[in-house]
């Protein structure tokens, strides 16, 4: 079997790429997982710092970093006399409880041996109460980290430091006041999330120790065909470079979106949806060089007036298979219309649709102005926290940020979540102008369909 090496993957052809997926053996891969191994990038820098930043991609062992860091700090302190706290920081109290505490490289064993999980571990609270009375608490930046204000911290482990929304409250005001007891030390965590301002911080603090790691680096404990599979599909990408390489990316010039736009939020349960569509970017040839079509549902509570980005299925497909897809995400998320454009296969696309379902509700949609003219509407929405992803998805979150009027590749996931809000939100809303009666009154707001005729607004009939 081909040796997986630390190279750089992204120099790999796609025929090499695909020759090592093929040569994986199911055995091989399917073994137990493998005992995690001491790398030198892994280990506490020497010299006096207060804030050490470990940036990896996706699996690079960052976690585990962080845990075992932090459990050798309480190590040194938690059998004596003196009650001072510890605490764990993650986006959210779910994240730091559910993957830095309890997660297979989590905080809870790597002080196995120190603590009792069943007796001092309370996971209701987010605290683990350590021999000598002194506590580790779990917090979320997202939160502000209010739970550590007031406490007497000597060190803190904050993990996916790129994915705090309120980092400034958690990591300037909380966290640093709060970790003032010797040694007041801070591990951050994470994969750099491009453009995020407490990611750019540390990078060009000259007082932040900083360690970087690759996924790659940690292919011996990863699953070969998982690992294999990663890099044939991202690694010659923006994302890639992020997500696998640890790179810290700025936001693009130009660009509509920025990463910063971009808000992650579960939707929650009893957020009811009034409206559901399936917006769709078809592609009307098929075969290998053929573009993707894009398929995003997206769905809008009138009560919050807020949006969802529910899925990104965007498929390589043919016409018939890309049809069928749309149709049973329409049926599997109840929706109530499928929106298309039809610019390049006019009539065909309907057809194919309705050969799939003759009765499915379906809106025909022609791009007449330029794609940035068509997207700027849909990003004000971002930039007003209007829309929200119910969880990352990574490649459409990459053409949002990386497009611009010189890009030369067709942004098919982004043009079919620009259709599928535009029907959403853009064209519900009613037009509100003004109108002048006289010089004398001042201006009124009116509803309706109104055109600007030098400094008037008149009715668009007349």
């Amino acid at each position: 079997m081909t040796a997986v090496s630390p190279q750089s993957w992204t120099t790999w052809p796609d025929d090499a790429k695909r020759r090592l997926l093929a040569s994986l053996q199911t055995e091989r891969w399917l073994k137990a997982t493998r005992e995690p191994r001491d790398r030198p990038e892994q280990r506490q820098p020497e010299g006096g710092w207060r804030v050490w930043y470990v940036r990896g991609g996706r699996g690079s062992g960052k976690t585990r970093t962080g845990s075992e860091t932090l459990a050798m700090w309480i190590r040194e302190w938690c059998f004596r006399e003196e009650l001072f706290d510890w605490a764990i920081v993650a986006p959210t109290f779910g994240d730091a409880r559910n993957v830095c505490m309890e997660g297979p490289s989590g905080l809870l064993g790597a002080l196995s041996g120190v603590i009792d999980r069943r007796k001092d571990w309370n996971r209701s609270m987010g605290e683990l109460w350590l021999p000598n009375g002194s506590r580790v608490f779990c917090d979320g930046a997202d939160d502000g980290a209010y739970r550590i204000q007031g406490v007497n911290l000597r060190g803190a482990w904050c993990d996916e430091v790129g994915l705090w929304r309120d980092w400034r409250h958690a990591w300037e005001e909380s966290l640093h006041f709060a970790v003032r007891f010797a040694p007041a030390r801070i591990i951050a965590t994470g994969t750099p999330k491009a453009g995020h301002p407490l990611v750019k911080s540390l990078l060009s603090d000259p007082l932040t120790s900083k360690t970087h790691m690759r996924t790659i680096d940690n292919a011996d404990n990863l699953s070969d065909l998982a690992l294999a599979a990663m890099i044939a599909k991202y690694g010659d990408t923006r994302l890639g470079r992020q997500e696998l390489e640890g790179e810290f990316l700025e936001d693009v010039p130009g660009a509509l979106w920025s990463w910063d736009m971009i808000v992650h939020l579960e939707r929650p349960e009893h957020v009811q949806l009034d409206r559901i569509v399936i917006g769709v970017d078809p592609a009307v040839t098929s075969g290998e060089d053929a573009d993707d079509t894009g398929l995003i549902v997206a769905g809008w509570s009138k009560y919050l007036n807020k949006t969802w980005i529910l899925e990104d299925a965007t498929c390589h497909d043919t016409p018939d298979g890309w049809a069928r897809r749309a149709v049973q995400l329409y049926e599997d998320w109840d929706a109530d219309l499928i929106v298309a454009e039809a610019n390049n296969g006019g009539d065909l696309v309907e057809s194919v649709i309705r050969t799939v379902s003759r009765n499915v509700p379906y809106k025909k949609v022609h791009a007449s102005r330029g794609k940035r003219v068509r997207a700027e509407p849909i990003a004000a929405l971002y930039e007003q926290e209007r829309v929200y992803h119910h969880r990352p998805f990574p490649e459409l979150e990459e053409q949002m940020t990386t497009y611009t009027v010189d890009t030369d590749d067709s942004p098919d996931r982004l043009d079919a979540l620009v259709w599928a809000l535009t029907e959403l939100v853009v064209n519900r809303q009613p037009v509100l102008q003004y109108s002048y009666l006289t010089e004398d009154v001042e201006p009124v707001r009116r509803t309706g369909d109104l055109v600007l005729v030098g400094e008037k607004y008149i009715d668009k009939e007349r």
